[in-house]
């Protein structure tokens, strides 16, 4: 019989997965994520966040609404 590892079995560890067939994707993949997470906004995106916070606002005055973000 062939034993099966679980991919969501996880540990109190962030190296719960260091043995097994699952070793290599777990590591890469969390590599990954730290990668991601450590970028900043580009500047771009942010000048279009704010653009279209402006553009909600403008919209939702133009018909009474209520802004609620403050």
């Amino acid at each position: 019989m062939t034993k099966h590892h679980d991919i969501a079995d996880t540990g109190a560890d962030d190296g719960a997965l260091t043995a097994g067939p699952y070793s290599s994707i777990s590591s890469k993949l969390r590599q990954f994520y730290q990668s991601v997470q450590e970028e900043g906004i580009p500047d771009r995106f942010v000048s279009l966040l704010e653009r279209l916070d402006e553009a909600e606002k403008t919209a939702g005055h133009g018909m009474g609404m209520k802004d609620n973000t403050q």
